[in-house]
């Protein structure tokens, strides 16, 4: 794949969310003009089946023409968007496939097929570790996401509200994109012997005040560094008394993408907080990891290695595909 960051990628692997990624990557790339690009990764040690000893794989292998078919199965799921798709077989570990794939889009979408807690603990995830070293902005889409009937509203979560301009201007672009209002959201919550001490008389109401008055301001600074389409979008703020996971959460159910910023660690070692991993995991909502803003709630950015896919990224389409 050689095309510059007009583009955006979605990866797929024959499940039913991966299939809730393609369609809203699809829808994504009809709004902004660009070509989808639909990956999936074969991991050149995986076994064809949970019974047999790992092996090296190539792209004409059992694994190669599974991939080659579930490829075939997404296109045709966004074939009616008017997308411009292209479908690409990669062979290499997939989260690092995907990060240095992603390099050169401007979006990647993944999907999570939810799963019961027992399984999570067996099998990770590569959604956590693609998200911390994706260096584009990473949405990930609930199996079964339709988006239908949701209220246009895209929801920010902002926790360092004095180096969240950037963030809110994204959340900004995006609701101007789509037609929608913006909801900045910030949840606080304190332990032990600080939280008797902050729910006790006028304290919560003066830490409440403190917060929207900096939302307000954070907002204000947003919308004078916003082009005029997104500096005009309908915004409100929200401060609520509640652990940050569960306050996401809950407010993923009434909207239909909720935002969070992604720092970068000093060392530049990659790691994505707790919070964000619980919101990514439960949200009902698409949600999207944006690397380029100050911090949401927590989370670190850094360098992922690199590995090969079918000689590189840059190798030719499994199949084009057409407009």
């Amino acid at each position: 794949m050689n095309e510059s960051t007009g583009l955006i990628l979605a990866g797929v692997d024959g499940t039913a969310a991966g299939l809730a990624a393609a369609r809203y990557a699809a829808t994504e790339a009809v709004r902004a003009g660009v070509a989808l690009h639909l990956v999936y990764v074969v991991d050149p040690f995986a076994p064809p089946l949970p019974t047999w000893p790992p092996a090296p794989t190539d792209p004409d292998s059992r694994m190669g023409k599974l991939g080659r078919a579930i490829l075939a199965e997404a296109e045709e799921a966004v074939e009616t968007t008017g997308a411009v798709v292209s479908t690409y077989l990669l062979l290499g570990k997939p989260a690092s496939v995907l990060v240095q794939a992603a390099a050169k889009a401007r979006l990647l979408v993944l999907g999570d097929q939810r799963r019961r807690l027992l399984d999570r603990i067996i099998t990770s995830s590569i959604l956590g570790p693609v998200a911390a070293h994706s260096a584009v902005p990473m949405v990930v889409v609930p199996s079964g996401w339709t988006g239908v009937d949701r209220p246009r509203e895209i929801v920010v979560g902002v926790h360092d509200v004095a180096t969240s301009t950037a963030l809110v201007r994204r959340g900004l672009e995006v609701a101007a994109e789509r037609g929608a209002r913006l909801r900045l959201l910030h949840a606080w919550h304190a332990f032990g012997a600080y939280q008797d001490y902050l729910t006790v008389g006028s304290e919560e109401q003066a830490w409440v005040d403190r917060a929207e008055r900096e939302l307000t301001a954070a907002l204000e600074a947003a919308r004078d560094a916003s082009d005029p389409a997104a500096a005009e979008v309908e915004a409100q703020i929200g401060v609520v008394h509640a652990q940050a996971a569960y306050a996401l959460v809950d407010a993923s159910r009434k909207a239909e993408l909720l935002i969070l910023g992604r720092g970068r660690h000093l060392l530049g070692l990659g790691q994505l907080g707790g919070t964000s991993r619980a919101v990514l995991r439960e949200s009902s909502c698409p949600v999207e990891i944006d690397p380029h803003v100050a911090p949401a709630f927590e989370g670190d950015a850094g360098a992922i290695g690199a590995a090969p896919g079918l000689g590189t990224a840059d190798d030719q389409p499994a199949r084009s595909g057409r407009a």
